[in-house]
């Protein structure tokens, strides 16, 4: 379809203001894939075509992660001076135009007009407005994060800032010097999960509005529509700054993985972004260590179609996240029948690793697709997600592996980590009340009912726990719970009481 025909419609919608005709006159949404970054070699190349992106990284704090790129060591803001070889913070600068050159392309089956931007990434630490992709430009132009109030651009946080437009939350947005029309999510992405995210942008689609229709997706939920921005025309859009990680503001830097991005010539359909969701990213042919929040299984995965041979690993959890007595060596079973795995130093709560010693050093082959479990190794707690993984392969390949948490959040009061706040949980709790844990590491303390992490078990926790049982089961559930208390739990108890007694004068 040509320019002038796309102007045409929207503005014969305009003009006659009637829904049902711009409905009519929307097209079929459909694309091709022009540029793929999945930082699978160690770079930010472009796999599909020639739109190479650079790593501007002037103090070497990012790396790659389990075949993504790590900037995790981001906690500066995007407005520095990133020609000053001192300048600390890491993004991937993607050639100026490749988000225009995406909307005005219509080979195949892309569209005149349209564009898909879909990412696999990984969120550590939120900060407001911190961009996983940001595309155009700022009010003082190219390679300047100084503001964009006036400016035209593009872009997707995991956690937008509150403002009067509502509360902080994961959005996309279309931007011009008249203001943002967010994509709200209506929630914020979990952290240390990966997620998938899809941004379609369709100027021949007036459901939204008379401008065109952009549609979010986050992890193949129900779409959130918006309309594009006001008089913003996206195939002119002065994309002089394609950014992953960084802002056109003086926003937070990203601070995260970024395993893949996506630019497609035309916006995918629902259908289009439901297969890419169960595809999954271009796996990696490297080991991801995988974590069930809710059985606190871990294992060694091969994400990718061909096999290798792992000779070691170590996970380390500097708050004491890893369950010895439920560890089992990874050759337990037949991993390596011709090997010899030792475990150096003696497994402990901070630091679990093995490695091939004896008999053929090759180590033990997983399978494309495939894994190797080492037992219950993972402590079902809300501080156990601070897990490293290291990998050792055979023909000397060895890195930092990608962490994969599955399951449920742990709950804050669970302290048995069966998914449940009961009865079960409170005999744990009060035995230990009016202790003090300075000698344990935060996850031994946290079973001991430290909820507030301060090492101890005081009136303060006793309020979080008793917040979380009642939410769960209700107040009359939890002064029965205490009503006939054992003897270590009376001072409790009495607190208890106390509280309730309140709630009731109150009312």
């Amino acid at each position: 379809m040509s320019f002038y025909a796309t102007q045409s419609r929207r503005g014969a919608c305009m003009l006659l203001g009637m829904a049902s005709l711009c409905v009519a006159l929307t097209s079929p949404a459909s694309a091709d894939l022009l540029h793929k970054y999945t930082f699978n070699d160690g770079t930010a190349n472009d796999s599909v075509g020639t739109a190479h992106g650079t790593i501007v990284d002037n103090t070497g704090i990012s790396t790659f992660t389990g075949g993504a790129l790590d900037l995790r060591a981001n906690n500066t803001g995007s407005n520095q001076d990133f020609t000053q070889p001192t300048t600390v913070g890491a993004y991937v600068d993607l050639p100026n135009g490749v988000f225009t050159d995406a909307v005005t392309d219509f080979s195949g089956t892309g569209a005149f007009g349209a564009v898909t931007i879909e990412a696999w990434f990984t969120v550590e630490t939120h900060r407001d407005w911190a961009r996983l992709f940001d595309f155009g430009t700022s009010d003082a132009g190219e390679n300047s994060s100084a503001g964009a109030g006036a400016s035209e651009y593009v872009f997707f946080a995991p956690r937008r800032g509150g403002t009067g437009a509502g509360p902080a939350q994961t959005a996309g947005s279309t931007h011009n010097a008249s203001g943002d029309v967010f994509n709200d999510a209506g929630f914020t992405v979990t952290t240390n999960v990966q997620h998938h995210v899809v941004y379609t942008l369709d100027q021949n689609d007036f459901t939204a509005g008379f401008d065109g229709t952009a549609t979010l997706y986050i992890d193949n939920g129900t779409p959130i529509v918006a309309g594009i921005a006001g008089g913003l025309f996206l195939d002119s859009i002065p994309d002089v700054n394609n950014w992953l990680g960084r802002a056109q503001w003086p926003d937070a830097l990203y601070d995260g993985l970024i395993n893949e991005v996506s630019i497609y010539n035309g916006a995918l359909t629902a259908g289009q972004v439901a297969t890419n969701f169960s595809a999954g990213p271009v796996p990696v042919p490297l080991p991801v260590l995988r974590v069930n929040r809710d059985t606190g299984a871990v294992s060694l995965v091969n994400p990718s179609g061909s096999s290798f041979n792992v000779t070691g690993y170590s996970i380390t959890s500097a708050a004491g996240a890893l369950d010895t007595a439920g560890w089992t060596s990874i050759d337990a079973g037949a991993f390596d029948p011709d090997g010899t795995w030792t475990a150096s130093p003696a497994p402990s709560a901070t630091e679990i690793s093995e490695s091939v010693t004896g008999g053929a050093t090759d180590g033990g082959a997983i399978a494309g697709g495939g894994s190797a479990s080492i037992g219950s190794a993972w402590l079902q707690t809300p501080l156990s997600s601070d897990l490293q993984f290291t990998f050792d392969l055979a023909g000397g390949t060895s890195g930092a592996g990608l962490i994969e948490y599955v399951g449920g959040e742990p709950i804050r009061s669970d302290l048995n980590g069966d998914g449940n706040v009961n009865a079960a949980d409170w005999a744990l709790f009060v035995p230990n009340n009016g202790s003090a844990f300075g000698a344990d590491l935060p996850v031994a303390a946290y079973l001991k009912g430290d909820l507030d992490g301060d090492l101890d078990n005081d009136y303060d926790d006793f309020t979080l726990f008793k917040a979380d049982f009642i939410a769960a089961n209700g107040a009359p559930a939890f002064a029965a719970l205490v009503g006939v208390p054992e003897p270590a739990s009376l001072a409790l108890a009495a607190l208890a009481a106390l509280g309730l007694a309140t709630v009731r004068r109150r009312r």
